[in-house]
Formats: C-alpha cells, sequence, structure tokens
C-alpha cells in the first residue's frame, strides 16, 4: 500500500521545539505552555505554506475579504489546534483533564455495547480526538483504533509522556489489507473500533463523493460496509476543546448499515450523514477542523 508521508501526520514543528513545549508543561503547567503559544503560533502564520495548508477550509467556512481577516481566521485556527495538543501532552504529563459527556450520550453507547456487536466509533480530525480515546474507559470494553504514526510525526502519545500503557490497542492501516481483519475480529468479539472516518487511505478508489460545505470531498466508504458485514452499530461522536484542560463529547444518534452488497454507492448515505453531523460541529466550533489540506480538491492517500 502506497503511503504519503507529507499528507499523513507528519509534524511541523521540530523534535527539539516539542521537547521545549513538555517542558515548560513540566515547570508552568497548561498556563505557561499557552501563553508561549501565542508568539510561536504567530510566528508559524507568517509562513505562507503554513496558511495554505488551511486555506481551503478557511475561504469556505469564513470567506474573508481582505487578507489580514484570513490570517486572523489562520491565527486562531491553529491556535486552537495548539492548545489541543497542548492538552493532550499535559494529560500524559500531568496526568490531568476534564472530559464532559453527558450521562445519556454515556448510556447510548454503553446500551450499543450490551448488544454484543461491538461498536463501530467514527470521528474526525476535529476538536480533542487525540485526547479523548484516553478518556474512554468508562465504557468497560477494549479498544481499537485504526491510526497510522508517520515516522516525521514528533509529538509523543499520552501513554509515551505518563509512562503508562494506553489504553487501547493501535491497528495500522498500512498493514496487510489495510487492518480490516483486525477490525472485524475485533467487533465480532463485541469490541470498540474507533476510526477516523474523514480521510482516505490507501487507494482512492475506496471512496465516494458527498457534499461539504458547498462542495464535493471524497471519504471511505469502507467503515460503513464493515458495519453492514458485522452488524456493529456505527457511532459519530466528535470531541470540542472547552477551554484549558476541558474537552466535551458531541454524539450524534446511532447509526446501522443495511448490508446491501460490495458496491460502494450503496453506502455513499451513511457517509453523507457522517458528513452531515461534521459540519454541524464546523458550523459551532468553526476553529476546530484540522485538515491541513484542500480536502475540495486533492483526495489522495491522506490519513492523521
Amino acid at each position: 500500500m502506497k503511503v504519503h508521508e507529507e499528507n499523513t501526520g507528519r509534524s511541523m514543528a521540530s523534535r527539539l521545539k516539542h521537547r521545549f513545549v513538555y517542558a515548560l508543561i513540566s515547570f508552568g503547567g497548561r498556563p505557561l505552555a499557552y501563553l508561549f503559544l501565542y508568539p510561536l503560533v504567530f510566528v508559524y502564520c507568517l509562513h505562507k505554506s503554513v496558511r495554505n495548508k488551511s486555506r481551503a477550509y478557511i475561504m469556505r467556512r469564513f470567506t474573508p475579504t481582505t487578507k489580514w481577516k484570513f490570517f486572523k481566521h489562520t491565527f486562531h485556527l491553529n491556535l486552537t489546534f495548539a492548545r489541543t495538543l497542548v492538552d493532550r501532552a499535559a494529560l500524559g504529563i500531568l496526568g490531568s483533564t476534564q472530559f464532559i459527556s453527558s450521562p445519556q450520550a454515556r448510556k447510548t453507547c454503553e446500551d450499543l455495547i450490551q448488544q454484543g456487536k461491538g461498536l463501530l466509533l467514527l470521528t474526525a480530525h476535529v476538536g480533542c480526538w487525540q485526547s479523548a480515546v484516553n478518556c474512554m474507559q468508562f465504557l468497560n470494553k477494549p479498544m481499537h483504533i485504526l491510526y497510522y504514526r508517520n515516522p516525521k510525526d514528533n509529538d509523543k502519545t499520552v501513554a509515551e509522556h505518563s509512562g503508562k500503557k494506553a489504553p487501547f490497542t493501535l491497528i495500522n492501516p498500512a498493514g496487510p489489507l489495510g487492518g480490516v481483519p483486525e477490525m472485524m475480529s475485533a467487533l465480532q468479539q463485541g469490541e470498540i473500533v474507533c476510526a477516523m472516518a474523514d480521510r482516505v487511505f490507501g487507494n482512492p478508489q475506496n471512496a465516494v463523493e458527498v457534499s461539504f460545505l458547498g462542495g464535493t470531498v471524497h471519504v471511505p466508504y469502507s467503515f460503513y460496509r464493515l458495519a453492514a458485514a458485522t452488524g456493529a452499530p456505527i457511532v459519530v461522536a466528535f470531541f470540542p476543546w472547552k477551554g484549558r484542560g476541558k474537552l466535551a463529547s458531541w454524539v450524534l444518534d446511532p447509526i446501522y448499515v443495511k448490508d446491501e452488497g460490495p458496491q460502494k454507492q450503496h453506502y455513499q448515505p451513511y457517509a453523507q450523514q457522517f458528513i452531515d453531523g461534521l459540519t454541524q460541529f464546523c458550523i459551532k466550533y468553526p476553529y476546530q477542523f484540522f485538515n491541513y489540506f484542500d480536502w475540495w480538491n486533492d483526495y489522495d492517500t491522506t490519513n492523521n
């Protein structure tokens, strides 16, 4: 399987800069690290290459009329992303965060798991997804995350910071058959599989067209085909950043996928349902969309 590393979780900052931020968190907590982010993000946003990474989304979401307005949106977007990364590191270094989830959302997930067919949890590169997957032990089921880690990713995971075992196992989408056998096995054992459903990994033909923010983007359909084959219910969930050390859950109604064979066009409506939820998230949290490429014109191999 061909993997384009430049679009798959490659860190913009050097390993030294990451370590400096980690030191700030260790000595001064989140407040000191947040303070450092203002000049850091401002300098990064001065680079055209950085501004171009989020240009497509900003132009569609905000339609700025001047270069200054475009720059302000870029700065706020990147500052929010940087804060989510600080919070993820702080979760491992300091061992604390506040995960706000409604009793109803928790009960929905618990009831679905009790059905014994597993749970397919779909999310996107928005909000605090990186921290959220470390805060779901209350579901009391093994969790598996479909995740490709770029060798050029300089950021440490929560487990690497804490020195403790991660509360989930990783499934490599660059492995044989894209991790499908591992995901199917986990679901058949009644366990949880979490995946990012907003980017195409592997063959671009494994994608369907959906409408997002006035244009057409491509997303994988394999998750919906997997749900149909195993009978596993789908829960779409996003995790907005709510302030210093706080994240919340945004859980949509469960999706049950009817098995209509292998033809991908049968699963396009489910993919559109996922994107409709993502659209509503971006309306409420406009500075928490972190797909740093032109999604509307480029759907080659991209993930995490």
